[in-house]
């Protein structure tokens, strides 16, 4: 493991300000934005982990600043990696089932700031439970663990997946807020600011960056990443190689639209699980942020739904 002594190199191009997550919260969109805006210069990568992940840190400086070379030095250069918003660095590829950390570096906020001890944070907050279930989903899509498993049989049988970790906010904004003061810290709640005051939210991200809040970037005209239905999931991943690529193609969109299996991918019992993990905190968070959380209903609508249909 390199030593966090070298920090940033001189005269490299470098980071003035992170999206950190959460991991689907609405960063994609959020990066596009901020991409778009003439005063700024963004690597062509979202998602470098280079500060969550053990293994990708060890690659070392020059492998990280690289990513930073060719770009506007007179611009406003970001990054964004949703595994920042976590307390400690974890091995992605160790053998045992369960997440370890890198014991030997420090808290991740403390680690980036070594590098970057001006920098700014931007996280987004969505309703724990609906980014769990974005989050599973997402998995399910890749293939990643079978579809007749659970969100919950998942999420407790895959824990490096981190489908649950990621959504327990509290613990990790104690962790950024003990080390990055509140002026370079912001806090965006999703369903509020994003989906229901995106153009406000645009603008006040755009100024608290120090960049012309005026701008109006061009909005996308359909979803980023379109998500798709539980019969072209459980085709995917129980179909051959080149029934995959057709999953994976336009083609596979017929299967969402008579997708026969819809309704299948969550059940009562997984918000109810879901619901008995993430409320406990949800004071804590309230009282860190500042925020009413008038936005989330963990899973409450979806719950009485799926309890009405069985």
């Amino acid at each position: 493991m390199q030593e966090t002594s070298s920090l940033k190199p001189l005269e490299r191009n470098a980071p003035a300000f992170f999206l950190i997550g959460a991991q689907k919260a609405g960063t994609t969109w959020l990066w596009k934005m901020l991409d778009q805006h003439p005063e700024t210069s963004l690597p062509s990568q979202k998602e470098l982990h280079y500060f969550g992940s053990a293994e990708l840190y060890d690659k070392g400086n020059d492998w990280y600043f690289d990513f930073f070379d060719g770009l506007d030095p007179d611009k406003l250069i970001g990054e964004a990696s949703t595994t920042y918003f976590y307390d400690h660095v974890p091995y992605w590829h160790n053998k045992s089932d369960q997440i370890e950390f890198d014991e030997s570096l420090p808290p991740i906020p403390e680690l980036i700031s070594q590098y970057f001890p001006d920098a700014k944070f931007i996280v987004i907050l969505r309703d724990p439970v609906h980014r769990a279930i974005s989050a599973y989903l997402h998995w399910m899509k890749k293939g990643s663990a079978s579809p007749l498993l659970g969100l919950k049989e998942v999420a407790t049988r895959f824990p490096k997946m981190r489908i649950v970790e990621y959504g327990l906010y509290a613990g990790y904004l104690k962790v950024w807020m003990e080390h990055i003061p509140s002026d370079r810290f912001r806090v965006i709640f999703f369903e509020d600011q994003i989906k229901n005051n995106w153009d406000q939210t645009l603008t006040d991200t755009y100024e608290y960056l120090g960049l012309d809040p005026s701008f109006k970037p061009e909005l996308p005209g359909k979803r980023i990443h379109r998500s798709w239905g539980w019969t072209r999931i459980v085709f995917n991943y129980y179909a051959g190689h080149i029934s995959k690529k057709l999953a994976h193609s336009k083609a596979g969109g017929l299967l969402d639209r008579f997708d026969f299996l819809s309704g299948s991918a969550i059940k009562a019992e997984d918000i109810e699980y879901l619901r008995s993990v993430y409320l406990p905190e949800k004071n804590a968070i309230k009282s860190l942020t500042g925020h009413n959380l008038s936005g989330w209903d963990y899973g409450e609508t979806l719950l009485r739904e799926l309890t009405k249909s069985t």
